[in-house]
């Protein structure tokens, strides 16, 4: 009787750790997977970041043309900077 508690109390602790080790092969596989996503995203992120730079850059090649519908993009902009800079130089001198 005992043995026979013995034995079913092995067999649970072998399924058990058969079921912990295929937990960690999963959690190790996940994990991989996680990190391979960071990557990714971060190289989208920064393929973003390169595009709206390359936007900016047209719009503000396409401003200074004289047919231009982003040519008062280009002058808000310029006037944004301008208050920017005139902020800064009012902090440095206080």
């Amino acid at each position: 009787m005992l043995n026979n508690h013995i034995l079913l109390l092995e067999n649970k602790i072998e399924e058990l750790l058969n079921k912990y080790n295929e937990l960690k092969r999963i959690n190790a596989s996940i994990e991989s997977n996680y990190e391979v996503l960071l990557k990714k995203n971060k190289d989208l992120e920064n393929r973003l970041k390169a595009l709206r730079e390359k936007e900016k850059q047209l719009k503000i090649i396409d401003a200074i043309s004289d047919e231009s519908e982003n040519k008062q993009y280009f002058k808000n902009k310029i006037d944004y900077l301008i208050q920017e800079i005139d902020y800064c130089i009012e902090r440095i001198n206080i």
